[in-house]
């Protein structure tokens, strides 16, 4: 089983994830008998087959928004949605999500998973299924895990990682009785150590920085999964894996994946026309009536709760005199109405009754832990937004729009193409803002463009509306969004207590306690303001009626060799 569950930043316009990310957050496996106690609301709506209704054979058409530019998803700009899902088919995971939310060892990979205190430290130890092997004919070994640390464990600086979460807490890697057992020994405590080496890299791959930044740039190779590299079409605008021949687990169904760039606003005329197999409908209305209009002829309407959410985060705040006032930041919060702008997005997808706003950045609904951190900055309230700008010296012009020492109060929001969620996001924003002297100026970016040449690399707006996907391990993978000099905290807006209570939540093992410290953070964060949490997505996708074990994942992972088309 292969899948790709990864933090990473969703850009809707296409599937689901910050940029290019998707939604079917698969992680990988099979066989396994371990489970965690802090997920909840897991299960999926996948269309489930038994093996004797799918047929051998066939090609999935996956829908995305821009194809992947950098195959690297350690790397940075690898962390799309996009790329996520078009290296699930490709790279070993070695734990994932069962269709009950349970934590599962994927016994292609390895034979077991064990965690043991070792002279008084935290130890895992892999046994590794010695049939892997990466398409280069090599075993997937030890030196693969121990290579792989060393690139993101932050003590070479050469290597352009978007994170070292985890592996700054590892004090070892090393082999064990054979090339087969991996020993990886912890500095500290670290709970969530169950996603670290998942989408395991070669050695080839981490054994440079060279190599690491750019190698996978235009193709990856060598890799290890049921499907292998089949090629890019730059003029199609598609990439294309193939079944792997030499592959030691079930044979998979389908005999090739093709990922498909396709505008968001031509994905359901797509999808009907039979052009592509599947779209995320989470915050297209207009897709939704139309899939719901079909009534099964074509295609199906899968749900399940999604650990996505949709905000406004502000840009660099360096030399920015607005963004850069924290009374500007939680002014534009109270003066939203998040309320009004989740029930006209959300409300025909999901029902008005179900449009909620989101007020914790930390745990999604769904998840252990979740509950309210927004305060009084989380109810719009214009009053106190206008007595914050003016006691922060923000005076009203002419206009009705707001200025400070000559500099106007107004900030470049930046939303993508033929995405018409987003647009109706800033449009609402724009006249809400205005309404205590905010100018919010709608600016428009290619949607092939937006994460790869303003989001993410490096950040490059003032605000800008997208989605974050969260993963089921939020109290390890969240704090890189917060922290000081993280590559993916783009305002750079933190503190010295954010980054404290990140690490501490995160070298205990009491699940309240660990809550506690990470609501603790969110609260400071609501304070500081580095972004505006709207609300969470459905886990919403429009997909081929004949697409079995396919479909909204949720919380749990796709297994691409169990996906097919029925007889």
């Amino acid at each position: 089983m292969n899948t790709m569950k990864r933090r990473a930043l969703a850009a809707l316009s296409a599937i689901a994830l910050v940029a290019p990310l998707s939604f079917a957050n698969p992680v990988s496996a099979r066989d396994g008998n371990s489970s965690r106690d802090d997920v909840g609301g897991t299960g999926n709506d996948i269309n489930p087959q038994a093996v004797s209704k799918i047929k051998q054979g066939g090609t999935m058409n996956y829908v995305q928004v821009s194809l992947c530019p950098q195959f690297n998803g350690n790397a940075a700009g690898g962390n799309l949605v996009d790329c996520s899902t078009t290296m699930g088919p490709l790279l070993p995971f070695y734990t994932y999500f069962d269709g009950n939310g349970n934590l599962q060892v994927d016994k292609n990979y390895a034979s077991s998973i064990k965690v043991s205190k070792v002279n008084g430290k935290q130890t895992v130890t892999y046994a590794l299924n010695p049939k892997a092997v990466w398409t280069d004919g090599k075993s997937v070994t030890a030196d693969d895990f121990i290579s792989m640390w060393k690139a993101l464990n932050g003590t070479n600086k050469a290597f352009a990682v978007i994170s070292t979460t985890g592996y700054d807490k590892i004090e070892s890697v090393v082999q064990g009785k054979t090339k087969f057992d991996v020993i990886v020994t912890f500095k500290e405590t670290y709970a969530d150590w169950q996603p670290l080496f998942g989408a395991l890299k070669p050695a080839s791959l981490t054994a440079t920085p060279e190599a690491f930044n750019n190698s996978w740039k235009l193709a990856p190779s060598p890799t290890s999964g049921p499907f292998i590299w089949d090629g890019v079409d730059n003029t199609a605008k598609t990439i294309s894996v193939k079944r792997n021949p030499k592959w030691w687990g079930e044979k998979s169904y389908l005999d090739r994946i093709v990922f498909k760039q396709v505008p968001q606003a031509a994905q359901i005329d797509a999808l009907l026309n039979g052009e592509i197999d599947y779209m995320d409908v989470s915050i297209d209305a207009n897709a939704v009536k139309r899939v719901r209009a079909d009534k099964g002829k074509k295609v199906r309407l899968n749900t399940a709760v999604s650990p996505v959410w949709e905000h406004l985060t502000f840009g660099p705040l360096t030399g920015n005199a607005v963004t850069s006032d924290v009374a500007v930041r939680q002014a534009l919060t109270m003066a939203l109405d998040r309320q009004q702008i989740a029930t006209a997005i959300q409300g025909p997808i999901v029902g008005k009754k179900n449009a909620v706003v989101l007020n914790n950045r930390i745990f999604m609904k769904g998840l252990y832990c979740n509950q309210d951190n927004s305060g009084s900055l989380g109810k719009r309230d214009l009053k106190a937004a206008r007595a914050m700008l003016d006691k922060a010296g923000w005076t009203v012009g002419s206009d009705g729009i707001r200025s400070k020492n000559g500099v106007r109060l107004s900030i470049a929001t930046k939303y993508p193409s033929g995405n018409d969620a987003r647009r109706d996001i800033i449009l609402l924003s724009t006249a809400m803002a205005k309404e205590v002297g905010i100018e919010l100026v709608p600016t428009l970016v290619p949607s092939a463009d937006y994460f790869v040449k303003h989001v993410t690399q490096p950040a490059n707006f003032e605000l800008a509306v997208f989605a974050w996907m969260g993963t089921a391990y939020p109290i390890a993978s969240s704090p890189n969004l917060y922290k000081t000099d993280s590559a993916q905290n783009f305002p750079k807006i933190s503190s010295a207590l954010v980054d404290s209570l990140g690490v501490k939540a995160n070298q205990i093992l009491a699940l309240p306690k660990r809550c506690e410290l990470m609501n603790q953070m969110d609260k400071e964060l609501w304070k500081l303001m580095p972004s505006i949490p709207l609300y969470q997505r459905p886990n919403a996708v429009a997909v081929n009626k004949n697409l079995a074990n396919f479909g909204a994942f949720g919380y749990t992972s796709l297994d691409w060799t169990k996906v097919g088309f029925t007889k």
